[in-house]
């Protein structure tokens, strides 16, 4: 061997040897990745880029190999400077040597596919150390959530050997997680709005959040950052890569705003329906009740009243809503202070609070796998709403005229009020802090997009459903109907009963989710882990649960509740984000035209302007 090639080839191997770890570490690292099955598929889990034994391939002029390694003269060598091993160099490193002219198009094409063949690697870790997601908060990075927390199947065996779940399955945790509380507020939104101009907006809404919600799960495989797993990436991570921090907080801050706004919703609801449930059972021990024969005989007909707080088109002001709720807390008006079941039985005064007590206990566990198992209850509920609502436009029949402005039957076509519906179907529609989540788990994720627009196509035909055909079979004045539909029916209804009885159940089995969901996103924004400490927890948890009961005694207007938090928080995270990240996104790639920036621009007004008309009407 000539002189000059063995001092080059003694010095080149030299020079990675400062950079290679110790034997000890190596071989730790080597033997726990080995037994995830994660990296190699033979017996040779080394990386080919640092094998000694080149490429069989014929040496060119002047008997040098050519490998994968770049070629450099000796006297360059010394020029290289030294790396100890806590600088080593990353995985795919091809700097430092120099690099054939004629090798670099070629060796640049390879580096994209070992980049791409890398990420797929660690997703495979990922899924080997639990194919169902059943343990990914502990090996998934913190503010990753696992995709069965949304999923539909109540039990990892209903999934296939992958632990991967179908486009069905898919489709259906998209409805089931969208189609939430304000299904019982859509007959008045709807109402607000007028029945054409109504269905026009909410069709458009769907389009719209459809939309955005595409950008969300297109945006992390548009990332130019390397630092960022496209297959682990949340929103959040997208936006603190494209607008730093503030845009990592501007995207948790609203999103758990939503989760909040969430809780609030079902809280004043389920002290609703345990208000009306416990006064069912009471009058039903009763010597001389009259509930349980009209529920048995059902000798009424269309048995629909109009509470007196759903009177007016405005919203009830704040002076009579604190009276009421005061007056509740006294005792009523009777002024009694013995025992009664009215004095201790208060839907503002004493349920919410009675709901808190019972509930607590529920908020405070580290895990929420166990309520994973009642998600399936969300679609039941959804299947009896709709059949209950259509036995009513059977029973009912319909109840329209659209000529004689004096008649209780007259139906608006639009309404001024329209920016209630708008507001109310931003939160309706939302999905995108958890769109990530729930298709992360799919099987096949090129179909991803066909997925999430049919189940938007699935839960804008249920809000058209249940708000047209309650406005539709509504007996009396329009004006009258409530947010919550359901309040719109006495307690001497079956149907009605059972819904609310249902209906309570399953809102508390959500509620430890949306508490989790608050508690992993606050907290891991705040501390960089999702379980600081019991105590913190349980402050949290105290703190959100006096705003609910607040909400539930002062305030309990769903409606109203519905179109602030989604007007405020869907400007952010529906119009204003998704919207930025597009033309960010685009602009780097150099697709941006003046079309789609300005298009885009747009969808960003649309949401001030749907935010600025809540406090207008």
């Amino acid at each position: 061997m000539p002189p000059f090639f063995a001092e080059f080839t003694e010095s080149v191997f030299r020079h990675f040897r400062r950079n290679e770890p110790d034997e000890e570490n190596s071989a730790i690292c080597s033997e726990k990745m080995s037994s995830y099955g994660a990296i190699g598929v033979d017996d040779n889990d080394t990386d080919p880029l640092l094998d000694d034994e080149p490429p069989r391939r014929l040496p060119p002029a002047g008997g040098v190999p050519i490998g994968r390694r770049r070629a450099i003269s000796a006297s360059q060598i010394g020029s290289i400077p030294s790396q100890s091993a806590a600088t080593r160099q990353p995985y795919l490193f091809t700097g430092g040597l120099g690099l054939r002219d004629e090798s670099l198009l070629s060796l640049h094409s390879e580096d994209d596919l070992h980049r791409e063949h890398n990420n797929a690697l660690r997703y495979r870790l990922y899924n080997r150390l639990d194919p169902g997601g059943e343990h990914l908060l502990q090996t998934m990075p913190d503010h990753v959530l696992p995709p069965n927390l949304f999923s539909i199947l109540p039990f990892e065996e209903l999934k296939d050997v992958s632990g991967k779940q179908g486009s069905i399955v898919t489709i259906f945790s998209i409805w089931n997680t969208m189609m939430g509380t304000s299904l019982l507020a859509m007959p008045w939104a709807l109402q607000q709005a007028g029945l054409v101009l109504g269905i026009i907006i909410m069709l458009s809404m769907a389009a719209i959040c459809f939309y955005t919600a595409y950008i969300v799960i297109e945006s992390p495989k548009r990332l130019q950052d390397l630092s960022v797993d496209p297959l682990l990436a949340e929103f959040s991570d997208v936006c603190k890569s494209l607008f730093g921090r503030i845009g990592e907080y501007c995207a948790v801050v609203f999103s758990v705003c939503v989760l909040i706004g969430g809780v609030i919703v079902y809280w004043v609801l389920m002290s609703n329906f345990l208000y009306y449930t416990g006064a069912v059972v009471y009058e039903s021990m009763q010597p001389n009740s009259t509930t349980i024969p009209v529920m048995e005989n059902k000798t009424f007909t269309c048995d629909v009243y109009c509470p007196e707080q759903t009177s007016q088109w405005t919203i009830p002001q704040w002076e009579k809503q604190l009276y009421d709720a005061v007056s509740e807390m006294e005792g009523g008006e009777t002024g009694d202070d013995s025992w009664s079941f009215d004095k201790f039985w208060t839907l503002r005064g004493t349920v919410p609070i009675y709901l808190a007590f019972a509930l607590f206990p529920l908020m405070n566990f580290k895990s929420p796998t166990f309520f994973t198992k009642f998600n399936v209850l969300g679609t039941i509920s959804v299947m009896y709403l709709l059949m209950f609502v259509f036995s009513k436009l059977l029973e009912c029949g319909v109840n329209m005229d659209f000529s004689n402005p004096k008649s209780i039957h007259y139906v608006q076509l639009a309404n001024m009020h329209f920016p209630a519906l708008s507001g109310t179907l931003t939160l309706s529609y939302f999905i995108h802090n958890a769109v990530l989540t729930i298709l992360r788990n799919q099987k096949h994720p090129e179909n991803n997009a066909r997925d999430l627009s049919i189940g938007y196509c699935l839960v804008a035909f249920c809000y058209v459903f249940i708000g047209f055909t309650f406005f539709a079979a509504f007996p009396v004045q329009r004006s009258c109907i409530s947010d919550n539909f359901l309040n719109n029916f006495g307690a001497g209804d079956v149907l009605s009963s059972t819904a609310r009885l249902f209906l309570l159940f399953q809102m508390i089995t959500v509620l430890p989710l949306l508490m989790f969901l608050v508690r992993s996103q606050l907290f891991y924004a705040i501390f960089g882990q999702t379980w600081p400490g019991a105590i913190r927890v349980i402050i949290l948890n105290v703190l959100l649960i006096a705003v609910a009961v607040g909400f539930a005694t002062f305030y309990p207007n769903v409606g109203s509740i519905l179109r602030y938090v989604g007007s405020i928080s869907g400007l952010v995270y529906v119009f204003a984000l998704p919207a930025m990240v597009y033309i960010k996104q685009s602009e780097a790639a150099g697709t941006l035209t003046p079309m789609k920036k300005y298009a885009h621009y747009g969808i960003i007004v649309i949401g001030v302007a749907n935010l600025i008309a809540q406090f207008v009407i």
